[in-house]
């Protein structure tokens, strides 16, 4: 074996993305401690570094997590995307009944006999991707060809009621399905996290080569869904509706209200937002030095970016940006190698949903979107919503990690083809007594130039190539 292949057997997948993942962990570890020292001093006894170590835990069970998951063969999940997917809709489901709620939300599961909370939303994210690209890459024979939603038509369906049910029970509901439970279930309680997982599964499906026309279909169908699901929750009193609403409503009007002094609580945040951005400035005050952690709400969560921009700048905010746009650059290129659909598809999937939900967060945190309580993905005070990103990252460099070392064993499998081509060349000279000395200097060489390449592919040069000659 070639003197580095342990070392790839032990930590493989993109380089560079590995290292903008360490770089965001960091960068975490540092804007978490910056943004709740004075919170922990005043909540905890003077312990400043409450959170502090908090996060670094959580920022190493991250790397574990992604560890674990990079050796894991994506086969596993294309073999298990079924049940994956349901064991988190239980969670989903469970979340209705037995869910902790924060903030007059209801997201938050509890791990029995422990403190640890979670958000199932975070586990439907990665198990709807699989579910998805798993039954994208069962269809790319012909889900360029059929519809993958029955006619709209009353006439249509009276007409070729076989051929319609047939399509429900074949494409729609293996397909949409998924999608559309995932969306409503998450939608009750989160509905900026519906969106960002109805966007990408809607690129996912253009990517997976559903044709456009099925696609415009599709947008209609679910517009019109919308609609209907959120009367029905304003009508039933279920869900946040009316904080959508005023979300809105504040995000379109000015930041004050008619007698010029009260701000309601969105408002506020949203300009205590705007002080930290206008006071960063290019290069910020510099990382502890921010004047808005004890004014900006959620400064180490809901508003991460606005305080990054406060202590680190335009020039920092810009560089966080880049990070994020280089891992979904990154998960193109790992797209770009994959020979078969489910890895190309899943890789895109994960990229795209943690792209979204970081460019969700910071277009709230400049005011350029609602408010909407998205984290900003590794960077963010948080236990579960980290773990959950990390085990994405960890199944895109899994992909990474096992199409390098299909092109690994494709240039060895070529080179291996131009020893034996060699070695044939030989025994045709020896065997014509056209060889002289120097070429048998030469060819006495060839073995010992390629042993180590082929130790574990099995011994080739053996003693039945001297008794052919």
């Amino acid at each position: 074996m070639a003197k580095h292949s342990k070392y790839r057997e032990l930590v493989g997948g993109d380089k560079s993305l590995w290292i903008v993942i360490l770089i965001l962990c960091v960068f975490s570890i540092l804007v978490v401690y910056s943004s709740t020292a004075s919170m922990a001093y005043k909540n905890l006894d003077g312990d400043t570094s409450h959170y502090l170590v908090r996060q670094i835990r959580f920022v190493l069970l991250g790397l574990g997590c992604i560890y674990i998951f990079h050796q894991i063969n994506y086969q596993v999940y294309f073999k298990n995307a079924k049940l994956i997917f349901r064991i988190a809709l239980v969670l989903m489901c469970l979340t209705f009944f037995t869910g902790e709620t924060y903030n007059d939300a209801t997201r938050w599961l509890r791990l029995p006999y422990t403190t640890f909370t979670f958000q199932p939303s975070d586990f439907l994210k990665v198990a709807l991707i699989i579910r998805l690209a798993a039954q994208l890459a069962s269809t790319q024979k012909i889900i360029d060809r059929i519809p993958i939603l029955p006619s709209f038509s009353y006439g249509d369906w009276k007409k070729f009621p076989e051929k319609n049910f047939h399509i429900l029970q074949k494409t729609s509901i293996p397909l949409l399905f998924p999608i559309a439970v995932s969306c409503l279930l998450v939608m009750i309680s989160n509905l900026s996290t519906a969106i960002i997982i109805g966007l990408t599964c809607v690129i996912v499906l253009i990517i997976g080569r559903v044709k456009w026309s099925e696609i415009f279909r599709l947008l209609l169908f679910i517009l019109v869904v919308f609609i209907l699901f959120v009367a029905l929750l304003k009508v039933s009193g279920v869900g946040r509706v009316d904080t959508w609403i005023s979300r809105i409503e504040n995000f379109v009007m000015d930041d004050e209200n008619s007698d010029g002094k009260t701000l309601s609580a969105e408002q506020y945040q949203v300009h205590q937002a705007k002080i930290a951005v206008a006071s960063g400035w290019l290069a910020g005050r510099g990382p502890g030095n921010s004047t808005q952690r004890s004014n900006l709400p959620h400064p180490y969560s809901d508003y991460a970016y606005a305080f990054i921009i406060e202590e680190y700048g335009v020039l920092g905010a810009l560089f966080l940006l880049g990070c994020y746009l280089w891992i979904f650059y990154r998960a193109i290129v790992i797209f770009r190698k994959c020979d078969t659909a489910f890895p190309s598809l899943l890789v895109l999937g994960l990229s795209l949903m943690i792209t979204l939900q970081a460019l969700l967060h910071m277009g709230v945190s400049v005011d350029a979107a609602p408010v909407t309580g998205q984290t900003l993905p590794l960077i963010s005070l948080g236990g579960s919503s980290l773990l959950f990103t990390c085990m994405s990252l960890g199944m895109i460099l899994g992909v990474s990690r096992q199409q390098n070392r299909i092109e690994q064993l494709k240039l060895l499998e070529e080179k291996r083809k131009l020893i034996v081509e060699e070695w044939e060349h030989v025994v045709v000279e020896k065997a014509s007594g056209k060889e002289d000395k120097g070429q048998k200097q030469d060819n006495g060489n060839i073995r010992g130039r390629y042993d180590d390449d082929f130790d574990f592919e099995g011994v080739i040069w053996d003693e039945r190539h001297k008794d052919n000659s």
